[in-house]
Parts: structure tokens; C-alpha cells; sequence
């Protein structure tokens, strides 16, 4: 069974499912502490529509990475989750920016704030984690940030939910995050190294796997000084042709952004949850990547990931 907003599902019902994504983001959790700049119902509307037109597209899971500084609100994403009918896993953990709080706080006390997200419910509901979420980008695992790494590992240890992390592909911070959570004896095959595709350095993420975990292959379509779709479709080419497809996952790292308050919600376009299907999927079967191939990256290999 896995953790989504809106209950445990069996496994079989997680159907196609995107690895990286956001139901909403509100940098510094500004949803809660300055509410009135946001037009909820006309953000809660814009979701709505998204997810149901990615659930159209073929999409049946997304699994949503926000953790409470990027302001979590499972029960917005609960509200969206019926409305469009998508499973959603939701997660709990730390994002880049640690809070101080936790800088000084002993691993062990941090894996007790994950675990109870993941055993009890977050907030004071019973919506329960069902990943856990972790964030070092191009300054790399500070000092700051190491202990919620090793709560995390701690929490993943305890409970068997997994780990899926952001990382800064292109200063290779996968391998320290990997290191630190050796060093913990955390089981491997539950984590998942996430944003994995903004590098075309194959060799750098092959050193990854050969450690046992799995890769997000994220943050399609890409953009400015990053490698845009067709480069990301190439390493994940180039790792399936290597053998690797049962440690792979494709997603976007997609957010649709609120509507601020006394604004018109924006016009509408194509759902960010459906590059993939739309574009690069296409694109990976005429380049030769079977049908089989895509659909373990899609399905199975999210489904063992999240399987306690």
C-alpha cells in the first residue's frame, strides 16, 4: 500500500507516475504567513485544471516534493487531488533552505519530525508522507544541512519510506548526499537522487547507480544554462542503452505558480505535467527507446521505489 492525500493505495493503482513534481509552491511558506497576497479559490481553479488535464493526458500519480518551506498544504492538495481525481503522494522533509531550527538539532530529533509525518499525519490531519524529501543545490551539503540528511536517513531506516532528493547535478552533489547516507547505513534501493538530467555527464550518474539508487530524471524541458529536453533525452538514452532502466524515473519539477490577489488567473496553457508525454516520450521512441523501456521508467520503477 502507498501514502497519497487521499488514502493508501495499492501499488497497482499507481499507474503512470511522474517522479519529481509540485502541486504548489509558495517560497518561504508566504501561503500561511501572508495569506491575503493570494487568490486561493482562482489557485485552487488553475491546480484543478492542470492536474485534470494531465490526468487526461495519461498521467494517474504525481509524486508532490514540497515540503513545508515551500509551503505544504495537504489539504489544498487533497482539495485538488479529488477535484481532478490524481493520486498524489506527498512528502515530508526539508527543502535547500534549512531553517535554523534544525541546524543545531540532533539527526535523531529530526528523524522524530519525519517519522510522525510519516506514522501519525501532517498537521493535524491523517494524511501520512509517503516519501521523504531532502535539498542541497550548488553551495552542496553544508553544515546547516547535513543533519536533516542524516534525520532523513534515520527516518527512512525507522519507517521504510523512501528518500528522494534534489540535488546540483552540475557540481556532481549526488555523490556527498550518497556518502552521507552510507555512512548512516541507509538501504540505498529506497532513494532516489532527484534532478539528475540537468547533467549530460553519464559517467558521474552510472557512479551513482552502481551505489543502488535510483535516479529522478527530472526537470523537463529544461532551460537556460541547463540542458534543454533533447539533451536530457539523450543521457536517459544513453543510460537505458546502458542497462539502467529499472533505476530510472522521469519527471518535470513542475509548479503551477498562485495567483496573486486582485489579478486575473493567467490565461491558459498546456499543463507543465505534460512534457513528457507530449514531447519527450515521443521523441525517446523514434530515437529508438522501447515501449517496454519507457514503461518501467514510468510505472514499475516508481512503484518499487515507493513500496515500503
Amino acid at each position: 500500500m502507498i501514502e497519497t492525500v487521499r488514502g493508501p493505495i495499492a501499488d497497482s493503482k499507481l499507474g503512470i507516475t511522474l517522479s519529481h513534481e509540485h502541486v504548489l509552491v509558495f517560497m518561504g511558506a508566504e501561503n500561511r504567513i501572508y495569506p491575503w497576497l493570494f487568490d486561493l479559490e482562482k489557485t485552487r481553479e488553475k491546480v484543478t485544471r492542470e492536474l485534470s488535464e494531465a490526468k487526461a493526458g495519461g498521467v494517474d500519480t504525481v509524486i508532490d516534493l514540497t515540503t513545508p518551506d515551500l509551503g505544504r498544504d495537504v489539504r489544498f492538495v487533497a482539495d485538488v487531488a479529488e477535484a481532478s481525481g490524481m493520486n498524489i503522494v506527498v512528502a515530508t522533509g526539508i527543502w535547500r533552505d534549512v531553517p535554523r531550527s534544525f541546524w543545531e538539532r540532533d539527526p535523531d530529533k529530526i528523524a522524530d519530525i519525519f517519522v510522525r509525518e510519516i506514522e501519525v499525519g501532517i498537521d493535524d490531519t491523517e494524511i501520512k508522507a509517503g516519501v521523504i524529501k531532502v535539498a542541497n543545490d550548488a553551495e552542496g551539503v553544508t553544515a546547516q544541512a547535513e543533519p536533516a540528511l542524516r534525520g532523513a536517513a534515520r527516518a527512512l531506516k525507522r519507517t521504510g519510506c523512501p528518500i528522494s532528493t534534489h540535488q546540483w547535478a552540475p557540481k556532481e552533489v549526488g555523490r556527498r548526499q550518497v556518502e552521507i547516507f552510507q555512512e548512516e547505513g541507509a538501504p540505498m534501493e529506497r532513494i532516489c537522487i532527484g534532478h539528475s538530467a540537468d547533467t549530460t555527464d553519464v559517467d558521474y550518474l552510472e557512479e551513482l547507480l552502481n551505489t543502488g539508487v535510483y535516479l529522478s530524471m527530472d526537470r523537463y524541458p529544461g532551460g537556460p544554462g541547463r540542458p534543454d529536453w533533447k539533451q536530457r533525452n539523450a543521457t536517459v538514452k544513453a543510460l537505458v542503452d546502458s542497462g539502467w532502466t529499472h533505476r530510472l524515473m522521469l519527471g518535470h519539477d513542475y509548479a503551477p505558480g498562485p495567483v496573486m490577489a486582485g489579478r486575473e488567473a493567467p490565461e491558459a496553457k498546456p499543463s507543465g505535467y505534460l512534457t513528457l508525454t507530449s514531447v519527450a516520450l515521443p521523441a525517446l521512441r523514434k530515437d529508438g527507446v522501447s515501449d517496454e523501456d519507457i514503461d518501467m521508467m514510468l510505472r514499475e520503477v516508481p512503484r518499487n521505489f515507493l513500496t515500503r
